[in-house]
């Protein structure tokens, strides 16, 4: 891991911090069989993995607020992608990267830090 994959890390205090924020989204981009299981992560929202780089191309801003609640991000938003350990969700991190967003950000933790951390 290079210190610029580290840059764009964020660790379980700043998704904490993030959660507060309004301006920033977090997207869990586990499947559905996953989050049936597990839920997401509290202010998230759901864009299986497969589906994310879709999404942020193709919905329309009206489209994408009526679906998520939240504001289509621009291409300059804070965005921070989660999954169970860290490993797919900086897949999409990558893929969204060289779709021209320039602030996006992977929970490395994932689902398993953050539930082992919420219990403690």
């Amino acid at each position: 891991m290079s210190s610029q994959d580290v840059k764009f890390n964020v660790s379980y205090e700043q998704l904490l911090e993030a959660q507060k924020d309004d301006s920033v989204l977090i997207i869990d981009v586990r499947e559905q069989a996953e989050i049936n299981k597990t839920g997401k992560l509290p202010g998230s929202i759901h864009v299986p993995m497969g589906s994310v780089s879709s999404t942020l191309q193709i919905l329309s801003e009206e489209d994408f607020v009526e679906r998520y609640g939240k504001p289509k991000p621009t291409k300059h938003t804070k965005i921070i992608f989660s999954c169970m350990s860290g490993k797919r969700s900086r897949m999409v991190q990558g893929e969204v990267q060289k779709l021209g967003y320039d602030n996006v950000y992977n929970y490395s933790g994932g689902w398993t830090e953050w539930e082992s951390k919420q219990k403690s």
